[in-house]
């Protein structure tokens, strides 16, 4: 039986606006990219423009090694969205999906009111739908025109009122400053085809047949 892999020590640290070019030194899949996130310029230029959006990096081994941002819905106050997870083509496989996602997850459960996650995937990435199915994520919808998949993973209601001071690296806004800087306002967002941070959230009609369901 062969032995199990070692498992990385990974930090996360939030990246500014003005650090967004370190993107460049993650050795992203440009076909992964294109397929499945959209272009990388459209993420950056969303992550400029949303006062609430938070770009978290993935590091291993004092290498950025990916990242993901987080973001509330602006008509929910009990949902926040997961957007743009990716990890550099040379770590793929390793097993780090799931540690980076209950890092996540245990990260948004400190966050006052928050009670879900949701994202958007694209059906033909099978291998992140099988990922995010395994630590709780489930189908409540789709995308009119695209058929794109909504995933939703319900939080534990018993979770602390604030957030632990060493969760607030994970998410910014989880921390009282952070809090005060949130000025949501409507916006479209960029395409929701490729896009799983979404900051109107979806469509009120996905929610109402997601409700009834």
């Amino acid at each position: 039986m062969p032995s199990p892999r070692p498992q990385k020590a990974l930090s996360y640290r939030p990246i500014g606006n003005d650090q967004l070019g370190i993107l460049d030194t993650i050795g992203l899949d440009t076909a992964q990219v294109e397929d499945y996130l959209g272009p990388l310029a459209d993420i950056l230029d969303a992550v400029r423009t949303g006062p609430s959006h938070a770009l978290i990096g993935i590091h291993a081994e004092g290498r950025l090694i990916g990242f993901y941002v987080i973001h509330p819905d602006r008509r929910d106050a009990t949902c926040w969205w997961l957007g743009w997870f990716i990890l550099a083509r040379s770590q793929q496989g390793l097993g780090l999906g799931r540690t980076i996602l209950a890092r996540v997850m245990a990260g948004l459960a400190a966050v006052p009111a928050c009670r879900r996650i949701r994202l958007i995937v694209v059906p033909e990435n099978e291998g992140a739908i099988a990922l995010y199915r395994k630590v709780g994520f489930r189908s409540v919808g789709a995308l009119p025109g695209t058929g794109d998949i909504i995933m939703e993973c319900a939080l534990r209601s018993d979770v602390p009122v604030a957030a632990p001071a060493r969760l607030t690296a994970l998410c910014p806004i989880a921390s009282r400053h952070g809090r005060r800087r949130m000025r949501l306002r409507p916006r479209t967002g960029p395409h929701a085809a490729r896009a799983i941070g979404v900051e109107r959230g979806p469509p009120a009609g996905i929610q109402r047949r997601s409700a009834a369901a």
